[in-house]
């Protein structure tokens, strides 16, 4: 596994990282970067980001956990949106109109997931990512790490700015493998690198509803059929 994802790393140019978690354990079976990450230190497991669209994930999340959305509920999807002082855009300015949840996750439209982190109040998104073991510091036996922060954000610009991850929500590529390991099971793993070393974790650990990840599971999937990871369909029961 840890070739498997050397090999994918090295073949891009620009800094690429990758974590592989075994979901049901959390046990970390590939650490990888390529020259590029490298020259920057442990980026795979230190580097903190924009988590981008991958947040999303997050988002949804805490709309399913709050009674505020379903995969089915029909959701705006214009090209551009006005939050507040924001004018928030689409990729490219793409509009879908009014879809559904599960469309507009797939295809990844910024302005339906702005537009209800700015319906939820400050500690959702804060309480959704926490439960999805974003934001608690790890002492991983055998590597440094962080996972990421989402802090609570009264702000309703900077809140729906967090909703599509161009806020000030940060997550390294471990934070964002364990946010889908739990997607995944249903539950935060803790990460582990050494057999027999046990990880301390601290940070609150709420949960969500399983019921949560049971309608997620089906969102992430529509990403590889038929929205923004199509060119991997027919690689597996792959959820993006």
């Amino acid at each position: 596994v840890q070739n498997a994802a050397q090999r994918a790393v090295n073949a891009v140019g620009k800094q690429t990282m990758m974590v592989v978690m075994q979901a049901s354990t959390g046990r970390l079976l590939a650490i990888a970067q390529n020259p590029a990450a490298d020259r920057d230190g442990l980026l795979a497991t230190m580097g903190t980001y924009p988590p981008g669209s991958t947040f999303k994930i997050v988002t949804s999340s805490a709309a399913l956990a709050g009674g505020m959305s379903s995969p089915d509920a029909i959701v705006p999807c214009p090209g551009e949106i006005q939050i507040g002082s924001r004018l928030i855009p689409n990729y490219n300015g793409f509009a879908l109109g009014p879809v559904p949840l599960e469309r507009a996750f797939a295809n990844s439209c910024n302005t339906s997931f702005a537009d209800l982190a700015a319906k939820m109040g400050p500690t959702d998104l804060a309480h959704a990512a926490a439960a999805m073991g974003l934001g608690a510091q790890y002492d991983i036996a055998g590597i440094d790490s962080k996972s990421g922060s989402v802090p609570i954000e009264p702000d309703l610009v900077v809140r729906a700015e967090d909703g599509f991850g161009q806020g000030t929500v940060l997550s390294s590529p471990l934070g964002m493998a364990l946010v889908a390991a739990t997607a995944a099971t249903g539950k935060a793993p803790v990460p582990t690198l050494i057999e027999g070393r046990e990880t301390s974790v601290v940070g609150p650990r709420p949960e969500l509803d399983d019921e949560v990840y049971q309608q997620l599971r089906p969102m992430m999937r529509a990403v590889v059929t038929e929205g923004t990871a199509t060119s991997i369909d027919g690689a597996g029961p792959v959820f993006g």
